[in-house]
């Protein structure tokens, strides 16, 4: 059995309408254009008036005033950008983002509570775990649903890297559902996560009737990366091994997933780069799609050959 786990990127979703680009030379230009026709327009009524013949210049008073004017103007059209992106969920952030998710009832969790004898501040739950809670939260009325089993998880673990919601059409058993989670980075979740997410998905306002929910860890399928690359003589190799090593630990992140696939050729793709000739894998990774595996990579070896 194939899995293949899809997130929306809510990164990918083009720009509101209502959000103008911003164009100071546009708006500069347009201010001379209009300054222009009102001035000839003025001659009209009084032929003493000299004409204005030096638009071009940067230095003439007119254009001085029309940057001081679309400056203005940009910062206006910027605070309506604010204000539109403060009222769109994938665009708000902070207490914007807060008072948008306050119409589902949901409220930023604290993760870890402030220390007044260390004097450190409370670590708040990021944006980026709110509006997913907040996104999920449209599914708390369907008991049994894994839009509720996952909004549940990550309400009494913000922490969690992942967890996926597997029933009949994944394991195959009539009537059971498997809530799977992980922690952040790939980490096994503690007893203590492990009892948290069991108690809020048993709940019997979420668990239904007559339905079996098992709370189980993903299986951490771990794995090492080892490139050799071909870098061209002149560029500094070790900044080139370090730009490297963060690309493919980027594409490594990014399926650190429960169900994360890692097809041949997609570490080494990803070593791909700026000065960077050729890469030779000396040990492919190839992970196939599990629902109750993550695959964590737990080092990446970069080295570098110069080109003769």
């Amino acid at each position: 059995m194939t899995f293949a786990p899809t997130t929306v990127d809510l990164s990918r979703m083009p720009a509101p309408n209502a959000i103008e680009p911003l164009d100071p030379v546009r708006l500069k230009t347009d201010f001379l254009t209009r300054f222009v026709a009102f001035w000839d327009e003025e001659r009209g009524r009084d032929a003493s008036l000299p004409a204005f013949e030096v638009a071009g210049l940067e230095a003439n008073p007119a254009s001085i005033f029309a940057k001081a004017w679309a400056y203005l103007r940009l910062m206006d059209r910027a605070r309506v950008n604010d204000a539109v992106r403060a009222v769109l969920a994938p665009l708000a952030s902070g207490a914007d983002l807060d008072n948008i998710v306050a119409r589902q009832g949901i409220q930023r969790l604290i993760v870890v509570p402030a220390n007044i004898a260390l004097n450190t501040p409370a670590v708040l739950e990021t944006d980026a775990a709110l509006l997913r809670r907040y996104l999920l939260s449209f599914d708390r009325p369907s008991a049994g649903s894994a839009g509720r089993y996952l909004y549940e998880v990550f309400r009494v673990f913000p922490l969690a890297g992942d967890a996926k919601v597997n029933g009949r059409i994944v394991h195959g058993r009539p009537g059971d559902t498997d809530v799977v989670i992980v922690g952040p980075g790939g980490r096994d979740a503690t007893t203590e996560e492990m009892a948290a997410v069991r108690a809020a998905v048993l709940d019997p306002s979420v668990q239904p009737e007559a339905v079996g929910v098992s709370v189980l860890r993903a299986t951490r399928l771990e794995y090492v990366v080892s490139l050799v690359i071909e870098v061209p003589p002149g560029p500094d190799a070790a900044l080139l091994v370090a730009e490297t090593a963060s690309r493919v630990r980027a594409a490594t992140d990014e399926r650190t997933l429960i169900g994360g696939e890692i097809p041949p050729g997609l570490l080494p793709g990803a070593a791909y780069g700026p000065n960077v000739i050729k890469v030779r894998d000396l040990v492919p990774v190839v992970v196939l799609p599990n629902p109750y595996t993550v695959p964590v990579c737990t080092s990446i070896t970069v080295t570098a050959e110069v080109r003769a």
